[in-house]
């Protein structure tokens, strides 16, 4: 570790940050003790002297911020924050464990960790405001950590995670969390930022040790079951009440074991899959499962759950905020959206393909056409987009509108080139028909020269990135341009490759 700070935006820390950033991010790790434990602190000041990309501590009290970045060969910041993170909770988990019997298992350890990560800010955003932000984010993040004295690997007994319940930290990650989660990583948003703790037993609890938890704590909506760590069902309170409601309930289940009771085929997801995605698997349930909370898995791990109404208030935050800064032509995503995905798919260190698409002799489609057919066609660009990515992408693709009859699409690079040319057979099939049963055979360039070509074309520009080479949003543009260019100059709808590495070379697809 290099450096200290006292203050809580000193220049020196800000210049540090500055220095670091264009290797991938920075992560931090928020700590809170909420009373002194000199066991805990300890192994605090171990964890920090074995971490070698820990650049900057931060302590005010009882809070901590710890600050790391990455190297070019390192894994993507994301990964390498959650490692420290987990070696640190490990780290503070062991010094409980030997300072308090195991008789006081229900005991907790005053502590919260949360974690969080941000990338080189867009133009016009200070790298003050974006560090304010996320150290915001990870602060709030500590607020749903399991405490340290589980071992989610050998539940001995049933462990209640949160005595607060889920229901109300859900709505402290809807009105919170949410803005943070949606300005750092742009339109995407995973569940597991919506994972918050609910109460785990191990599938050999007895119902009525389930039932003591629902009857003493109000704000428990269900449980879930686990088998080393692993969710394999879920117990909702309704359903556990309506069962023992019967004539011969109390007898039938009171000490069985939780598993022969419980819904053995919960709506389980990994915390990396979309909000989006997560809404429409959960609507399409059975009804009688409509209003279980989604679980939440990390490396298949129980990670925390996720409540309908915290999904669906999430979706329609993300949609107003959609309609916020969309083109209001189109409905795609604008500028500011564009360049916070470009920013994140970066900072993930993953390949990916860029894809920028216009269309050739526009402007003389709007001379001759008109402006409001003008518009139709850049609509129908925009609904081609939709509907080959769609066929050909994942749900983690992504399309924006620059502006006018520029578009660009985020996609993965094993599939990009198939996509290029599904688009231009699906969009040269369709062009024809707004020229309005008039055959073109010429058009008119912008300098007023005249073209042998069959009216309206489509250029795009293919970009691949491994994952390994120095890029910035910027440099994406001006590549871009020079693959646009090259497709100008060619007859016809037609794509140009280039590969992003130490040398650029485009090639030509049609």
């Amino acid at each position: 570790m290099d450096e200290v700070g006292v203050g809580l935006f000193n220049r020196d820390m800000i210049r540090s940050i500055k220095e670091r950033w264009h290797g991938g991010g920075i992560g931090v790790i928020y700590v809170r003790f909420r009373s002194g434990n000199s066991a805990a602190e300890a192994a605090l000041q171990l964890w920090e002297s074995g971490e070698p990309r820990l650049f900057w501590r931060q302590r005010l009290e009882w809070d901590y911020f710890f600050l790391f970045y990455r190297q070019q060969k390192d894994e993507p910041i994301v990964k390498l924050t959650e490692g420290a993170s987990e070696r640190l909770h490990s780290r503070l988990r062991k010094a409980w464990m030997k300072e308090e019997p195991q008789r006081n298992i229900d005991k907790t350890l005053e502590v919260n960790i949360g974690v969080a990560v941000t990338y080189l800010p867009a133009t016009g955003r200070s790298t003050e405001t974006v560090i304010y932000r996320v150290l915001l984010e990870a602060m709030e993040q500590s607020a749903y950590n399991v405490p340290l004295n589980i071992d989610r690997s050998d539940a001995k007994e049933a462990i209640e995670v949160d005595k607060a319940g889920a229901e109300e930290l859900t709505d402290k990650v809807d009105s919170q969390h949410l803005p943070q989660l949606m300005g750092l990583h742009g339109k995407t948003v995973r569940i597991g930022a919506l994972a918050v703790p609910f109460p785990i037993f191990p599938a050999r609890a007895r119902v009525s040790e389930v039932a003591y938890l629902f009857d003493t704590n109000a704000k428990a909506q269900g449980a879930v079951i686990v088998d080393q760590g692993r969710p394999i069902g879920i117990l909702m309170k309704e359903k556990l009440h309506q069962m023992l409601a019967g004539q011969f309930g109390l007898p039938l289940y009171w000490n069985r074991p939780v598993e022969r009771i419980m819904n053995d085929q919960p709506l389980i997801v990994d915390e990396q899959l979309p909000v989006e995605q997560v809404s429409q698997l959960a609507m399409a349930r059975d009804f009688s499962q409509l209003y279980d909370v989604v679980l939440i898995t990390k490396h298949g791990q129980m990670a925390g759950a996720a409540s309908i109404r915290s999904i669906l208030e999430c979706m329609t935050t993300l949609r107003t905020e959609a309609a916020r800064t969309a083109n209001p032509l189109t409905g795609l995503p604008g500028n500011e959206e564009i360049q916070l995905e470009l920013q994140r798919r970066i900072g993930q260190k993953e390949a990916f393909a860029v894809i920028y698409a216009d269309l050739d002799y526009f402007k003389w489609y709007n001379d001759c056409f008109g402006f409001g057919l003008g518009d139709e066609l850049i609509r129908y660009l925009a609904d081609s987009l939709r509907k080959e990515l769609n066929q050909h992408g994942q749900g983690s693709d992504f399309i924006g509108h620059i502006g006018g009859d520029d578009f660009i699409a985020v996609t993965g690079a094993v599939y990009a080139e198939q996509f290029c040319q599904s688009l231009i057979e699906r969009f040269d099939s369709g062009i024809k028909a707004f020229y309005g049963g008039v055959e073109v055979t010429t058009v008119e360039d912008r300098h007023g020269n005249i073209v042998e070509q069959e009216g309206v074309t489509l250029s795009l520009s293919l970009m691949l990135w491994d994952g390994e080479v120095q890029l910035t949003p910027e440099y994406i543009s001006r590549f871009a341009a020079k693959l646009k260019k090259q497709a100008k100059a060619q007859k016809g709808s037609v794509y140009i490759i280039g590969q992003i590495t130490g040398t650029h070379h485009g090639e030509e697809r049609k």
